[in-house]
């Protein structure tokens, strides 16, 4: 069994700088590692996000293709959805999906960062007794 100890998405994109930009300036995140073709963002809370340019001769080709913008939610929980989205909405982020509430038990909304990655920014809180049953408990 492979026993994973963290995770983190690399994303590979055309631009660098409005990634590094967009990630340090709006969600606080802090540059870890940054080179010609790749650069890793941690935020306080230890989570993790890699940016890649597309074509680098060092990477196998499988990595060599930029993000076409579908297909990947990049889901980010915080505290509070509200506060979240009143400060993308005072940055005037790219906002995508209005904030809204789901019967799954999820506060969010959705916002599209410069290269075209969907951002899912998630509150939790208790689901409706018709999505209890889905969640499994130990």
């Amino acid at each position: 069994m492979i026993e994973p100890k963290s995770a983190f998405p690399v994303f590979t994109v055309k631009d660098l700088a409005a990634a590094k930009s967009f990630y340090t300036e709006h969600l606080g995140f802090e540059l870890v590692f940054s080179g010609d073709w790749y650069i890793h963002l941690v935020s306080k809370s230890g989570v993790q996000v890699g940016f890649l340019l597309p074509d680098q001769p060092t990477q196998p080709a499988i990595f060599q293709k930029p993000y076409p913008g579908e297909g990947v939610i990049f889901s980010l929980e915080v505290a509070d959805a509200d506060a979240a989205y009143t400060a993308a909405k005072s940055q005037s982020l790219n906002i995508v999906l209005e904030l809204r509430s789901e019967d799954w038990g999820q506060r969010h909304f959705c916002i599209q960062d410069p290269n075209g990655v969907y951002l899912d920014i998630v509150q939790s809180f208790e689901p409706t007794e018709e999505y209890q049953r889905d969640y499994v408990s130990e």
